[in-house]
């Protein structure tokens, strides 16, 4: 599978974050949302960002009893059920813990500014407040035997709170797809259908390094297509001698080249640039436009705005640069 994990800390407008979350809120029993410190999914920015915690075609009260069900159908203890709504609470409370700036050594660094989600969510985690705090606003590096603490900024910090939700949330959705198969009866011969649904390609008024992410794995799945069901069909097709009409497709290996062929893919040079200490965003921009200026898939701005373009199989996308070497 393919988790879009951006959408647990963003979504555009009227879109839902998934639906597991407003589920969770209107189905639990009140006593258990108490013990989850659980409202509802208007006081949760990584809920609301899209302004729609509702659908009306969807009754979470009654999809939220169903996955109970299935819960149970497949053994799954109540403890082990308790645990997974603990984590996906703790994600909620994760994305209300705000950040103010202040000076130290200095450097701006971040201080954390709502302390109720961020005890909430450490308590519901298990772990330590005040360990969850100094990780949250500060990175931690070993060099030579030597561990060394440096603050993040305000901006710093909140990529960290968002990229902790989303390893939170992955990680479930990983315990929760080994738990399931480990209930399922393996040594049955089962006859199926595999059908793949794949990331819908993002394009929206700002881009970023999530964005390229996303509309890599589209490439390489388009890719993929084109060559099994074009070019290899179609050349089986003319071993057999079948009488048929020559489909044209086109061929989106030079923008997969572009993004990833060593050594001077985009990915590859922002790996470089993010390993050299004195490197920018900025300077990263520079490096693959002085690289790529001449590539058909490659789109330079006509201004100096810090943005660079794709063309992509589905149509032209501009990034932002801002965030790129910190993403990375």
């Amino acid at each position: 599978y393919l988790l879009e994990k951006s959408r647990i800390v963003s979504q555009t407008e009227s879109e839902r974050n998934y639906h597991i979350f407003y589920e969770m809120m209107a189905g639990l029993p009140e006593r258990q949302r108490k013990q989850l410190a659980l409202t509802t999914p208007e006081d949760y920015y990584y809920l609301n960002q899209g302004n729609v915690v509702t659908v009306g075609v969807k009754d979470d009260v009654e999809d939220f009893n169903r996955l109970t069900r299935s819960m149970e159908v497949l053994n799954f203890k109540p403890l082990e059920q308790e645990s997974v709504f603990r984590v996906l609470a703790a994600v909620c409370h994760m994305g209300n813990i705000a950040f103010s700036p202040e000076t130290r050594g200095g450097l701006e660094a971040a201080l954390v500014q709502t302390k109720h989600p961020l005890s909430v969510a450490a308590g519901l985690l298990g772990i330590n407040l005040d360990a969850l705090a100094e990780n949250l606003c500060n990175k931690a590096q070993t060099t030579r035997g030597e561990r060394i603490i440096t603050p993040l900024d305000v901006e710093q910090a909140l990529d960290t709170r968002d990229a902790l939700s989303k390893a939170l949330y992955a990680n479930i959705f990983s315990w929760l797809v080994t738990r399931i198969n480990s209930s399922v009866n393996k040594a049955s011969k089962i006859l199926s259908i595999g059908i793949l649904d794949i990331f819908g390609f993002e394009d929206f008024e700002v881009n970023s390094f999530e964005q390229l992410c996303i509309n890599l794995a589209n490439e390489n799945l388009q890719f993929y297509f084109n060559q099994h069901i074009f070019k290899l069909e179609q050349e089986t097709y003319d071993k057999e001698g079948i009488s048929w009409k020559k489909i044209d497709f086109s061929d989106n290996q030079p923008c997969l080249d572009l993004i990833v062929k060593r050594p001077i893919g985009l990915l590859h040079i922002l790996d470089d640039e993010s390993n050299f200490p004195r490197a920018t965003d900025e300077s990263f921009r520079l490096k693959i436009i002085s690289q790529h200026k001449s590539h058909k898939y490659f789109l330079v701005p006509k201004t100096k705005a810090s943005r660079f373009g794709v063309q992509h199989y589905a149509g032209a996308v501009w990034y932002e640069v801002e965030g790129f070497l910190e993403k990375n």
